[in-house]
């Protein structure tokens, strides 16, 4: 941490002798969390909880070691070192070749369409947010839905193989060439979303009651007054909090809250 403070502390000296013209040297600082060794402890040699990611690399792949680096949770967080989950992103990564190999076709269905413009919204804002975990486990999740289909379309895999490239970039970059592109990937636009597309045809709402959440209701984002009425009586925990109450009031607010005021 001191040569953030040392880095701000010069700054402050060269903006008071008129050499920058900003007074901070950030416009916004994330500072990422510590990886402790597998024994909770931070990792030093005393310990030998030390692990050298050389000795990774070589046993799964620099992707692999990436995509766990990224994959462990939030960015600041402390977080363990724990080996033995790296294969759950190496089958990932292996699923992800596996899909990206198949013979592709033109026709793609509309659930698939919905999810991929879905997954290139939320990869796309996840990275600027830093959250690379959540974009991750979004990727994983459309590769699985990828893999249950009988045709591979050809602009899912496309696009997906470019969402993955700043996680895996070694694997991507095969992956394009795979697709029978001569320039690599990294001249390439980004991939964009139609909104419409992204919007979740189901959404989970929370249900109040007098105001305080006592259980959540899955509902087609359209639904009207009298699904979400049926819906949020019916759903788990819901029924012990009306018990021996009057419902004197439902309020639904499509898309946001059903609330139930009882007495």
């Amino acid at each position: 941490m001191l040569h953030l403070l040392y880095a701000r502390f010069w700054h402050k000296v060269l903006f008071d002798l008129g050499h920058v013209r900003h007074p901070e040297p950030f416009m916004k600082l994330v500072h990422q969390g510590t990886i402790l060794g597998e024994d909770n402890e931070r990792m030093s040699k005393s310990r030998g909880n030390v692990v050298n990611p050389d000795d990774i690399v070589r046993a799964y792949g620099a992707d692999a070691l990436r995509l766990y680096e990224m994959f462990m949770g939030p960015l600041e967080a402390v977080k363990p070192w724990q080996t033995s989950q790296i294969q759950g992103v190496v089958r990932f990564r292996d699923r992800l070749d596996a899909v990206c190999r198949q013979t592709l076709v033109e026709a793609m269905d509309d659930a698939t369409r919905r999810l991929l413009h879905r997954t290139i919204k939320k990869v796309s804002t996840d990275i600027d947010a830093l959250a690379f975990n959540t974009a991750i486990s979004a990727l994983m999740v459309f590769v699985n839905h990828l893999a249950r289909l009988s045709a591979m379309p050809r602009e899912a895999v496309r696009a997906l193989v470019l969402l993955v490239s700043p996680f895996a970039p070694h694997v991507a970059e095969e992956l394009w060439r795979h697709l029978g592109h001569a320039a690599s990937l990294a001249y390439e636009p980004w991939p964009t979303w139609d909104e419409a597309l992204a919007v979740d045809e189901i959404i989970e709402l929370p249900v109040q009651v007098n105001g305080k959440v006592r259980g959540r209701v899955l509902l087609a984002r359209a639904a009207s007054e009298a699904d979400a009425r049926a819906a949020a009586l019916a759903a788990d925990g819901i029924a012990a909090c009306l018990a021996g109450q009057t419902l004197r009031k439902f309020v639904y607010v499509p898309g946001q809250v059903v609330n139930l005021v009882v007495g």
